[in-house]
């Protein structure tokens, strides 16, 4: 399943969710290179526009969701780009500007002065309160539209190179009740607890949802049945800030294939026989017993002061302890905590897409770069001759060699790489997968680290396909790949939407050696 820099970009090791590589962040007041932030710089000093509202007609739409207009002819800096929050394609909003930069400025639509031609009714009551789905006023082929002219602007902005093909993009198969996977967060104590998303006004402020259009229907009935529980039971939501209270998140998952769910309850750490967590488990007991699609339920602990909705620890585990989704004759064990792509039908449309551009030959070997939990090696196994995935996550590695015992796949090897630095691929590789005729890549969103750019270079395998979920790194990393000094030719590039409503642009690129 969250970027533009320039093509002497240092080495990168990114953090990564997905592959579970870390990084040191700079604390409060940390420069660059550690150093402390000097408290009596002069504060900035406010533009004079600022606060100020003007009248402004939207162009197009930029890379992050926001509608892009022009500074109006005599304003101060007058055509320079603002972007504009709220702001669809076509319209014409009164606009107040939040912040003036040197060559933009940003800006907050208030209100819609001539709507968009391409305006639609938002899908979800809580559209006023919740910043999830900031496109949902846009007529979801019109989002397709934009998310595909993201992507080849940044690949000839950023990257400076054009694909000689650009295949027709990949809708996603629904634009409602897509995800099979919602995160919800508990705020508050007692009758006044709250369990719903974050509000885009206060980022801080968890507020109750009713109803979502992304999500099973059913899903939201587990949760007020989660929240009602709680509520009785008296129960406390966790403050980072204190390090007081219980209740972290509820994590559901829903399996496309069975129709089945599973719920996962994430507390701060609870004495076990504690009156706490005897609670939590009536409250499993009780919740898979009223919905019988719930045919599983994990308490599990975080002990760390963030807001990640990770579990560390697992407590208890009633009933089945994964889901089994499916994606053609591919099968995959989904536990609480794994990776999967959250949009099941555009997974498959992604995979399908991406089997397409690889061409593969039945003696063909391939190299899963980033390969997670198996998702797409397993899926390119019953086409090619061998399949070797590598990852840098151990617990990502043990659930791809799981799934392919599922599917009794005998032809995958999975094994542990960083992925990075001058080594980024071991040079001792398992015996017949020494050299790779088709390499996939499916980075995180920081996108490839030199070293594998270097090692993709000198290679030169007969096709190279880029999974991306970020158009401004794929656009730094076609550059090194397929621009001067590359290896290749960028020859077809293919949008995906799998986050419908978002601004989230997937990609596919083939890269073919010159």
């Amino acid at each position: 399943m969250s970027n533009s820099k320039s093509k002497k970009t240092p080495k990168r090791s990114a953090p990564s969710a997905r592959n579970g590589r870390g990084a040191a962040r700079r604390g409060p007041g940390q420069t660059r290179s550690g150093g402390q932030h000097q408290r009596t710089l002069k504060e900035r000093e406010a533009h004079p526009l600022e606060g100020q509202t003007l009248t402004l007609t939207i162009d197009t739409l930029a890379l992050g969701g926001a509608g892009v207009a022009r500074m109006p002819e005599g304003q101060e800096g007058a055509g320079m780009a603002v972007f504009v929050a709220s702001g669809l394609p076509g319209s014409i909003v009164s606009a107040r500007i939040t912040r003036m930069h040197r060559r933009h400025a940003e800006a907050v639509a208030v209100e819609v002065l001539t709507p968009s031609p391409d305006a639609v009714e938002p899908l979800c009551p809580h559209s006023e309160v919740c910043g999830g789905c900031p496109l949902q006023t846009l007529a979801p082929a019109r989002q397709l539209y934009w998310k595909e002219r993201q992507i080849l602007e940044a690949l000839k902005r950023i990257g400076r190179v054009e694909p000689a093909t650009v295949l027709p993009a990949l809708p996603a198969p629904s634009s409602t009740g897509f995800r099979n996977k919602m995160e919800f967060a508990f705020q508050g104590m007692g009758d006044s607890l709250r369990l719903g998303l974050y509000s885009k006004a206060d980022p801080g402020r968890v507020f109750d949802v009713s109803a979502c259009a992304i999500f099973p229907q059913e899903g939201y009935e587990i949760m007020d049945a989660v929240r009602q529980a709680c509520r009785e039971a008296g129960f406390a939501a966790y403050d980072r800030r204190t390090g007081l209270g219980l209740l972290r998140h509820l994590v559901l998952r829903h399996s496309v294939h069975q129709d089945k769910y599973l719920a996962q309850l994430i507390t701060a750490p609870v004495p076990a026989d504690s009156a706490p967590a005897l609670a939590l488990f009536s409250l499993g007991a009780a919740l898979m017993q009223r919905f019988p699609k719930v045919v599983g339920f994990v308490h599990a602990e975080r002990g760390r002061a963030d807001g990640l909705a990770l579990s560390e620890r697992t407590v208890l585990a009633l009933g089945e302890s994964a889901l089994i989704e499916g994606l053609e004759d591919v099968r995959y064990s989904v536990s609480a905590d794994a990776f999967f792509q959250t949009c099941t039908g555009g997974a498959l449309g992604l995979y399908s897409g991406l089997r397409e551009l690889a061409d593969l030959a039945p003696k063909d070997v391939v190299y899963d770069l980033y390969c997670g939990g198996g998702g797409i090696a397993l899926f390119l196994a019953g086409h090619a001759g061998k399949v070797l995935g590598l990852e840098a996550n151990p617990s990502a590695v043990a659930d791809a060699e799981a799934n392919a015992r599922v599917n009794k796949v005998e032809n995958c090897r999975f094994i542990r790489a960083d992925l990075t630095g001058e080594s980024a691929v071991p040079e001792r590789l398992p015996e017949g997968y020494t050299k790779a005729d088709v390499v996939v890549v499916d980075p995180p969103r920081e996108g490839l680290d030199n070293g594998l750019i270097a090692w993709l270079n000198r290679t030169k395998p007969s096709r190279l396909v880029y999974v991306s979920c970020n158009p401004a790194t794929l656009a730094r990393d076609a550059g090194l790949l397929a621009g001067e000094g590359g290896g290749f030719d960028l020859a077809v590039v293919r949008a995906v939407d799998l986050f419908p409503h978002t601004a989230h642009a997937e990609c596919l690129a083939l890269f073919t050696p010159r």
